[in-house]
């Protein structure tokens, strides 16, 4: 009986270990950079406090190796969010477009340089900002990200990715208890369209 609940312990401790330590964020960031182009479409709800309904917004994305991140917020009114590794430029419906770079906002360039890190799986980005635990079950891995440097220690209290082939959804957890879900749907590897380079421009 004995030797009966030993192997029956040790099999679960296998099988355990193994859905807790099979991904690691090199396997991550491997996996994230097999393609050079992925879009999706995303949904984004922000959960405030003092409000009873979240507040809801969707649009799509584009993040190439080669050009950067392209995020249009559709709905409910039009957001367009452009970075790569020296400038942002954010436009919103009617408005002028904002350009901000390094060299005149450091600081919000590089709390917005971590989106990209993040989508990317970027290990040295990542480690060097945030204690991360990473695990896995039923092929679903969960990557919490827990902030360990100012500022981002003094805005979020974690953030925390899900996915398998690619990323699903994004949770973030802030400091004033506010809470905001991205889920993302119709992931596309195909290469960049004529059209899709010129977003970027």
């Amino acid at each position: 009986m004995k030797k009966y609940l030993s192997a029956v312990i040790t099999l679960l401790v296998m099988c355990f270990s193994t859905l807790t330590y099979a991904v690691t964020l090199e396997d991550l960031q491997q996996q994230f950079s097999k393609h050079k182009t992925v879009r999706a479409n995303f949904t984004q709800d922000r959960y405030i406090n003092g409000l009873t309904a979240p507040l809801h917004s969707s649009g799509k994305m584009i993040i190439s190796k080669d050009l950067g991140l392209w995020w249009q917020q559709q709905t409910p009114f039009t957001m367009t969010l452009k970075m790569n590794q020296t400038r942002m430029e954010q436009s919103i419906e009617g408005q002028q477009s904002q350009i901000i770079t390094a060299e005149s906002q450091p600081q919000l360039f590089q709390f917005n340089h971590l989106l990209t890190a993040i989508f990317t799986a970027d290990k040295q980005m990542l480690e060097n900002n945030f204690e991360i635990t990473l695990s896995e079950q039923n092929q679903q891995w969960t990557l919490t990200l827990s902030p360990k440097i100012a500022p981002l220690n003094k805005i979020f209290k974690q953030i925390i990715l899900n996915g398998n082939i690619y990323l699903q959804t994004i949770t973030i957890d802030d400091k004033q208890n506010d809470k905001t879900v991205i889920a993302f749907i119709n992931h596309k590897t195909s290469p960049l369209t004529q059209h899709e380079q010129l977003l970027f421009k």
